[in-house]
């Protein structure tokens, strides 16, 4: 079981500095930096936004909740702090985090037979495992851990980069990658796109 995280206002105020920074820009990696931006708490502790960040504080995992906010909108801001719809994206999120490898094991199913099918890209239109994933058949996770066993975002990014859609979807996932790939076993997720596509193509 994952251990709660203990910390103040200002210590949130700062982790949600420092996960919005990562996901907007390309320069900043959350990891690198250890989830920190320089701030003032002076500064802080006169914000009128301050009382949202004591309320994120006291969740028992302010981090993945943030987290899952901003990989869903990378303009979340502290007005949506335990409204209704963040609250759902965060059970969402963490429904998926608990049964992931449920989850690709049936999200895999709707896939074309034909493995390669999925990833090529036909002229004017976007490679069907694409459109899965824009459609929230499959979700990021999936189409991440597929990535890292096949590879397929470089060759999208090859010859999708004037796409309007696939560019910002990429950095997001990129962004995002690094908050749950550590604790991703490859082969076992390998054994099942195996067993999903032997002697099918």
């Amino acid at each position: 079981m994952k251990v709660a995280i203990r910390m103040d206002a200002y210590e949130a105020f700062q982790k949600y500095l420092a996960l919005k920074t990562h996901f907007k820009n390309d320069k900043y990696d959350y990891f690198r930096y250890h989830g920190k931006l320089k701030g003032d708490r002076a500064r802080f502790e006169v914000r009128k936004d301050k009382y949202s960040f004591h309320k994120i504080s006291k969740m028992r995992h302010p981090e993945d909740y943030m987290v899952a906010n901003f990989l869903v909108n990378s303009n979340f801001w502290s007005g949506d702090v335990n409204d209704e719809k963040s609250l759902k994206i965060y059970s969402e999120w963490k429904r998926r985090r608990d049964s992931r490898t449920y989850l690709f094991k049936n999200e895999i199913e709707d896939m074309d037979d034909d493995f390669d099918s999925n990833i090529k890209i036909t002229e004017g239109e976007h490679p069907r495992l694409l459109v899965l994933y824009l459609r929230n058949v499959i979700s990021p996770e999936t189409l991440i851990i597929l990535d890292k066993l096949v590879s397929h975002f470089r060759y999208w990014n090859k010859h999708m980069a004037d796409d309007l859609i696939w560019p910002d979807e990429y950095k997001k996932l990129k962004k995002y990658a690094p908050f749950f790939m550590n604790s991703v076993d490859l082969d076992t997720y390998k054994g099942i796109i195996v067993d999903r596509f032997k002697d099918k193509s």
